[in-house]
């Protein structure tokens, strides 16, 4: 195989292997000037221009990378040759690894933002065939949206040493969110351009298929949107996706009544007996007293309580405590984003 270069841009890493001669084919350059938040479409254009490398990687970590991941990003076999975006996340223990091993590529793209999770690395070849890039603030993540829906195919490797999965520095959606905002417009332009049926493979229960949309749009503050798509399958699909993610709608309007209206609808969904295995972490970690008041009331009988959660989310609102509500945030994240991988299972498993 053809041995290929990779020139890698990181932000927030303490002292990355720079010009040892064991990592011949990694380039480094460092973007803490500006970081990957705030580099423009027109910097990111010239960046692949410049380079005479194969592939561009980013990396921008909270966390401590070391030795072996540099190690093992020098020793991977890549074919310049062949389209392919590669991930290499910081925990092979995560949501962001859950997300596309389980949804189709495109819902995976739109899913989460894969730089705050893993390093990426993008083939130079692959981003010059792009010609739609808008002005955001974030042209990388929809760099991997749109290479994602022009079929590029994406590879997850496995990290040969894996962290703890760590949240801390994800920047979780609000519980009570205000639109977006025009600098998001890119966003909402991909997301309702999304097509269930050309991403999954095949569709089983069409229901599930739109409330695979309604979730997507929730997820990213879109509201209204996943209102009209959630409410029109109302009492339909396996578990009935559909109704859960009208519940979770009306929870971040917030209209708590009506969230807990639809709660009832959803009756029983598999994702209340996943959960409390996956958070029952959490209600430690922040030692707070709040948050473990929570404890024995979202986990009656092992089993998540959706009209707890209700509660919840409206005391966070009512007192403003920092530790309850970085701790819903938490929780919300999670509980979206398995109950999307779980609505796309829905859908083609109907």
């Amino acid at each position: 195989m053809t041995t290929s270069s990779i020139h890698l841009y990181h932000s927030g890493i303490e002292n990355p292997p720079e010009g040892q001669s064991n990592f011949a084919r990694l380039k480094f350059s460092n973007l803490d000037s500006d970081g990957f938040s705030n580099i423009t479409r027109d910097a990111l254009n010239s960046r692949f221009a410049e380079t005479n490398c194969d592939y561009m990687g980013f990396l921008e970590s909270p966390q401590t990378i070391d030795q072996s991941f540099f190690n093992q990003l020098n020793d991977l076999e890549l074919n310049p040759d062949q389209k392919g975006v590669y991930f290499l996340p910081f925990s092979e223990s995560s949501l962001f690894v859950n997300a596309w091993e389980t949804l189709p590529t495109v819902a995976a793209s739109l899913a989460m933002n894969p730089l705050h999770h893993s390093a990426v690395l993008i083939r130079k070849t692959d981003f010059n065939t792009l010609n739609n890039l808008e002005e955001s603030s974030t042209p990388l993540w929809q760099t991997l949206i749109l290479l994602a829906q022009a079929g590029v195919p994406s590879q997850l490797i496995k990290p040969s040493v894996s962290s703890k999965d760590d949240l801390s520095s994800v920047g979780f959606p609000e519980l009570a969110p205000e639109n977006p905002g025009p600098d998001q417009d890119w966003l909402l332009h991909l997301l309702r351009a999304y097509e269930p049926a050309l991403d999954l493979p095949s569709i089983t229960s069409q229901a599930d298929a739109t409330a695979l949309k309604a979730g997507l749009f929730c997820i990213h503050d879109y509201l209204d949107e996943s209102h009209q798509y959630s409410q029109s399958v109302q009492n339909q699909g396996i578990h009935r996706a559909g109704d859960y993610w009208h519940h979770i709608m009306h929870r971040r309007e917030p209209d708590y009544s009506n969230a807990k209206y639809w709660s009832r609808a959803v009756g029983y969904h598999p994702l209340q007996d996943i959960l409390p295995d996956v958070v029952g972490n959490l209600f430690n970690l922040e030692g707070s007293v709040s948050v473990e008041d929570w404890k024995d009331r979202l986990l009656q009988n092992n089993r998540w309580s959706l009209n707890t959660f209700v509660d919840c989310c409206a005391e966070c609102e009512a007192t403003h405590d920092p530790e309850l509500n970085r701790f819903a945030q938490t929780i919300q994240w999670i509980e979206m984003q398995l109950l999307l991988q779980k609505t796309s299972q829905d859908a083609v498993r109907g």
